[in-house]
């Protein structure tokens, strides 16, 4: 069995706290506290950027994988906006009661395979990375988004035990299967194809067939706790508006 990821949540907590805790007016205006994936640290945070420069409301952040995230909101109860990599997590949220709305999808979160420069194990579809011998670094599937949908294309295909057989490691986001992969730890992983991108000049991508794809959304939500729905809510429709044109910019789909 692989050991599961743990965050340190009781200081992460105490970060939170000192947050909200603190003055939630600047300058007459409103500060909204967003939670929001890891792997969405560069387009959120311009969007917040964007948003503080036409609006003055500031939107205060924290990053964590999706896992991390609704650990953090269900313990605190306190915040405005929750935008994780994918909508099971959301579902999560919802059912017990902690979103009153949402819009989106802001873009797509989008499972490709990569490889460290030339291939060299020849991985050419997802069924190869159940092959004897191949050495696998993959996002932790229940931690965070792609590593969820990973799991579901393993399970579609019936390769499920052998990715297990295969897998060096469990990481707490794709970010860390790129490194792993740059570091020479590992034949093949799973990532976001903005990861990819990013990474082309390193890393070699390898698309999955869409029929066998897990696409999931990435939305904007606005959370129950909120003492500022209004504020929360026009952050909210300024993501919806605005936001795929920002996660264009940064390698993501926004249309499939």
């Amino acid at each position: 069995m692989f050991k599961s990821v743990k965050g340190n949540f009781i200081v992460m907590l105490l970060m939170l706290g000192a947050l909200f805790t603190g003055n939630a007016m600047a300058d007459g205006k409103p500060t909204l506290f967003a939670y929001v994936g890891a792997g969405l640290k560069d387009p959120v945070t311009e969007l917040g950027a964007l948003y503080e420069q036409k609006t003055g409301v500031k939107v205060e952040m924290t990053f964590n994988n999706v896992g991390g995230l609704y650990s953090q909101l269900e313990l605190s109860k306190k915040g405005d906006i929750f935008i994780p990599g994918g909508m099971p997590f959301l579902a999560k949220a919802k059912q017990a009661g902690y979103i009153l709305e949402m819009a989106g999808p802001l873009a797509y979160h989008v499972p490709v395979i990569v490889t460290p420069k030339g291939n060299p194990a020849k991985i050419y579809r997802v069924t190869d990375l159940a092959k004897p011998g191949v050495k696998l670094v993959l996002p932790d599937t229940k931690a965070t988004a792609i590593g969820a949908s990973a799991a579901k294309v393993f399970n579609k295909l019936g390769i499920s035990s052998e990715i297990e057989k295969n897998t060096l490691a469990l990481v707490e986001t794709p970010m860390k299967v790129t490194t792993a992969l740059l570091m020479g730890q590992g034949d093949a992983g799973i990532v976001e194809y903005s990861d990819a991108v990013k990474n082309s000049a390193k890393l070699d991508m390898i698309l999955i067939d869409p029929s066998q794809n897990s696409i999931d959304e990435i939305p904007c939500a606005i959370l129950s706790f909120t003492s500022q729905k209004d504020a929360a809510k026009a952050f909210m429709e300024f993501a919806k508006t605005e936001g795929p044109a920002v996660f264009t910019k940064y390698g993501f789909k926004t249309k499939l």
